[in-house]
C-alpha cells in the first residue's frame, strides 16, 4: 500500500476537489461531443465515469470522518472512564517502551 493510499489529507482534497474537476471535464466533453458528433451523445458515459469517481471519493471520505469520529469517542470514553490516573499510567508506559527502544 503506497503513502498516497493512506494520506488523510489527500483524501479530503479529493472528496472536496472532485466535484469540481467532474464539472469541468463534463462540460469540456459535452462542448467537445455537440461540436464534433451532436447525433452521437458519447457523454454520457464520460458522465456516469465521474459521477462514480465522485461517489467512491465522498465514500473515501465518510470512512476517513467515520474512523476518526470513532477514534475520538473511544479515547473521550476512556478519559472519562480512567482520568487523569489512566493518562499518567499510559505516559509512563509509553516513555518505557522509548526508552527501551534506544537500548
Amino acid at each position: 500500500m503506497s503513502e498516497a493510499n493512506v494520506n488523510p489529507i489527500r483524501i479530503l482534497r479529493e472528496a472536496i476537489t472532485l466535484p469540481f474537476t467532474a464539472v469541468f471535464m463534463v462540460g469540456l466533453c459535452a462542448f467537445i461531443n455537440w461540436t464534433t458528433a451532436p447525433g452521437h451523445w458519447w457523454v454520457q458515459w464520460v458522465i456516469l465515469g465521474m459521477g462514480i469517481a465522485v461517489l467512491s471519493a465522498w465514500a473515501r471520505a465518510f470512512k476517513l470522518l467515520f474512523a476518526a469520529g470513532a477514534l475520538a469517542a473511544i479515547g473521550a470514553w476512556a478519559y472519562r472512564h480512567w482520568g487523569e490516573a489512566g493518562r499518567t499510567r499510559v505516559e509512563r508506559w509509553g516513555a518505557s517502551l522509548r526508552g527501551n527502544a534506544s537500548q
